[in-house]
């Protein structure tokens, strides 16, 4: 299925995450905090060398149910519990396999992704960690659930991003496809519980039962998906975007066919785990591109969240310098190659979603082969310059758009069957309840 997932981890790489409000900007740099009172550690699950303490699980726990809207009592507690362990089970493979292939997540682009959560939350980081104490949560069970995250997609990226390979019969035969008119489109999002053990299949479907219960109680979908489910697309709330009835697996299309907005399937077993979804809206495609999709080229100068005013302004006057000689995509090209900056010049076509929203707030109002003024991200300061819209490279961007998507597909194919290899040879042992 169609997903932005993986994408969007990748764009926040490479453009950086929103920058919180300037009125923020004092706050900007995380502090530690001090820890919820801990109490006495005991193992609930050793994952290969690495163990799970019941004060992780009790932290993530209090986590998943304060951000997604469910009450903490017992009954909610004891229905949502075995998904968080998975979870968390999952993110020690995730981070064991980047230990072994030697791959780290600097701390600035976890201190990045912080920032935007709390920004997110109308809160600067300090305030976002000092509200997590006072519930009783330790705040860096956050830093150590977003650090897994964006350490498992740098694992994915260098895996398998260089070396999905579509060809230009898939994008013609997608172009088809995606052409004909009045076909039935969902908005979907899923949630992915993994079975470690085929012979508890049973076990799983139940549960999956029992947090599609608490869902219907009040609990926000996306919220749970981005705490429980084990796909990739539980980073972005388990959306999948808009995913044509005929394109997806002929198993699921009875299970998804009949739902009208804002109804949930039934789980089901599929070799990915117990899967079941959310069909937030329903269209009929017509196989026109979205007006905001645009081909962008930028400059991107490096800059520390926490950069002094005095290095802010250095680079601001460089990026300024710079903006001074350019009057086309071509000269942002020329200059990333002549200055040797990271992650510059043509970024490729996009969608107003996949960026962050200082960013498309940016060039939705930007003519084509108008510069911008400096926008402020997290990883530095960007020049940016639609070089092209949908509206008048329609062509053009349906197909570069296509692609990307079918690339997509490859990864979170790959990536999936990838953790479920590492599950099979893991030794997990959990110990909770014993």
């Amino acid at each position: 299925m169609p997903s932005r997932t993986l994408l969007a981890l990748l764009l926040a790489a490479l453009l950086g995450l929103a920058a919180p409000p300037a009125a923020m900007a004092q706050d900007q740099a995380p502090q530690q905090q001090p820890a919820a009172p801990q109490s006495v550690q005991r193992i609930a699950a050793v994952v290969n060398d690495d163990i799970v303490s019941t004060q992780e699980l009790r932290d993530r726990l209090a986590l998943t149910l304060l951000f997604s809207n469910l009450p903490a009592d017992p009954e909610t507690q004891q229905r949502v519990a075995p998904q968080v362990l998975r979870r968390v089970i999952d993110e020690q493979l995730q981070l064991q396999e980047a230990r072994r292939r030697n791959i780290r997540v600097p701390r600035q682009e976890v201190d990045g992704a912080l920032a935007n959560a709390a920004a997110a939350n109308n809160m600067s980081v300090n305030q976002l960690f000092a509200f997590l104490t006072e519930q009783g949560i330790d705040p860096q069970a956050l830093r150590r659930q977003i650090e897994a995250q964006l350490t498992w997609f740098r694992v994915v990226r260098e895996i398998f991003a260089e070396n999905v390979v579509v060809t230009d019969q898939q994008v013609e035969l997608a172009l088809a496809a995606n052409q004909q008119g009045g076909q039935a489109e969902l908005l979907l999002s899923e949630i992915v519980l993994p079975i470690y053990d085929p012979a508890r299949a049973n076990e799983v479907l139940a549960e999956a039962e029992e947090l599609r219960a608490a869902i219907r109680q009040g609990g926000d979908f996306a919220a749970i998906a981005q705490q429980v489910s084990a796909s990739p697309s539980g980073a972005e709330g388990g959306d999948l975007g808009w995913v044509r009835v005929d394109s997806v697996q002929t198993a699921l299309r009875p299970l998804l066919s009949g739902l009208g907005a804002g109804q949930m399937s039934d789980p089901i077993a599929t070799p990915a785990g117990v899967q079941f979804f959310l069909v937030r809206d329903r269209r009929i495609t017509t196989g026109a591109v979205a007006p905001d999709v645009r081909e962008l080229a930028q400059l991107l100068f490096p800059l520390a969240p926490n950069a002094t005013e005095a290095e802010t302004a250095e680079v601001l006057a460089r990026a300024r310098a710079a903006a001074e000689q350019i009057e086309t995509c071509g000269d942002i090209e020329r200059l990333a190659r002549q200055l040797a900056l990271p992650n510059s010049g043509n970024i490729g076509w996009l969608r107003a979603a996949d960026l962050p929203v200082d960013m498309a707030q940016t060039i939705a109002t930007l003519p084509v082969g108008t510069l911008s003024r400096p926008v402020r991200g997290v990883n530095g300061i960007h020049l940016l310059m639609s070089c092209k819209d949908g509206v008048s490279s329609e062509d053009e961007a349906r197909r570069a758009l296509l692609r990307r998507t079918l690339e997509e597909e490859q990864i979170q194919k790959l990536a999936a069957r990838y953790l479920r290899d590492l599950r099979q040879e893991a030794f997990i042992d959990v110990r909770i309840g014993n």
